[in-house]
């Protein structure tokens, strides 16, 4: 029988947990030259609270080799084929891979590298998810938050804060931590990273009452928990919001959403969370493109504080989840989800 809950107090992790959240992904294990990392006594000692993303500019066969060259100095602990979505763990994580280019965020993070070009590649979904599950089984055994933190330098100190998923980009230099990129100055994963929609999978198993999900399919949504009952004329791309009730069976896992006052149940695995529905008010932190359609053509800028409601969304497109917003100065179009809150 469906074992179904409601859902407990939220956090800033995305609250409680489910079996199906942290299934580990199969990963191959192509081991690093040990002197590409060290090896502290992380497996008693360790705090974990990051996961860090990057781009490799470079195939996944290529990143591979190079983190076995005893030359590099450098390494991950996993990386995942763009092509493909194969994950290779190269790192054990209870040692410290050399990615960050920050030493006190080597120790207290795991590292991804996905193959591919910043700017350039154009990730899938399959990577996405391949890249998701680690996170999610990373989450859990290190109990970081499955919180993608936007638009900001990491702090100074790694172990300031609770932690979260950033870039390579957003790590602090170490020698001067208002600037970002550690040592060398890194900018990946890039702007074709498309943090929406990573951490709509990121969470899709994290949902909790009033949060919001976006459907990914027709005919997803049903009456009840019965893959065989009636579906809801409810379209792909649709927004529910959480009632707060889950049902979990045999590995599976369902949400009740509630779309306008019509309440139906989807399968994780057909949902992305979403951070924001039709109705949401939200506020931008930096001045923000205003745009006659996702990607389109800029109509106007807001500077950073501007209040705003958005009125549709999301659209996935060109390295961004987009919403459209009407804001309180009376300008309305799409703006990039990645600098709203």
């Amino acid at each position: 029988m469906n074992e179904t809950r409601r859902s407990g107090a939220v956090g800033e992790d995305g609250g409680s947990r489910l079996s199906a959240a942290a299934t580990k992904p199969t990963v191959d294990r192509v081991p690093a030259d040990e002197s590409n990392y060290a090896k502290p006594n992380r497996e008693t000692d360790r705090d974990i609270r990051w996961f860090i993303v990057h781009v490799a500019e470079r195939e996944a066969d290529s990143t591979i080799r190079w983190f076995q060259n005893p030359k590099s100095n450098v390494s991950t602990h996993h990386v995942v084929d763009h092509r493909t979505a194969n994950l290779t763990r190269q790192v054990a994580e209870s040692n410290t891979a050399w990615h960050a280019g920050n030493r006190s965020y080597n120790r207290h993070s795991v590292g991804i590298e996905h193959s591919g070009w910043r700017n350039e590649t154009r990730f899938s979904d399959e990577l996405y998810d391949v890249s998701a599950r680690l996170v999610r089984w990373e989450a859990t055994r290190f109990d970081f938050p499955k919180r993608v933190r936007r638009y900001d330098i990491a702090p100074c100190d790694a172990m300031d804060g609770e932690g979260g998923i950033i870039g390579h980009v957003q790590v602090p230099d170490p020698d001067d931590c208002s600037r970002r990129g550690g040592a060398n100055g890194h900018t990946d994963p890039g702007s074709l990273w498309n943090w929406g929609r990573y951490e709509g999978f990121v969470r899709r198993y994290d949902i909790e009452s009033g949060e919001h999900a976006v459907v990914l399919s027709e005919n997803a949504v049903h009456r009840d928990t019965d893959d065989s009952s009636d579906t809801l004329d409810v379209p792909g791309g649709a927004v529910g919001t959480a009632t707060g009730t889950v049902s979990a069976h045999r590995g599976e896992q369902r949400y009740e959403l509630d779309f306008d006052g019509r309440p139906g149940w989807v399968l994780a695995t057909d949902l992305l969370y979403a951070r924001f529905d039709t109705g949401s008010a939200v506020e931008t932190t930096g001045e923000s493109s205003v745009r006659d359609e996702p990607s389109g053509t800029r109509l106007a800028t807001v500077p950073e504080g501007t209040a705003g409601t958005v009125v549709d969304g999301p659209v996935d497109t060109g390295g961004y989840r987009w919403w459209k917003v009407a804001y309180e100065g009376g300008e309305t179009g799409w703006s990039a989800g990645y600098w709203l809150r």
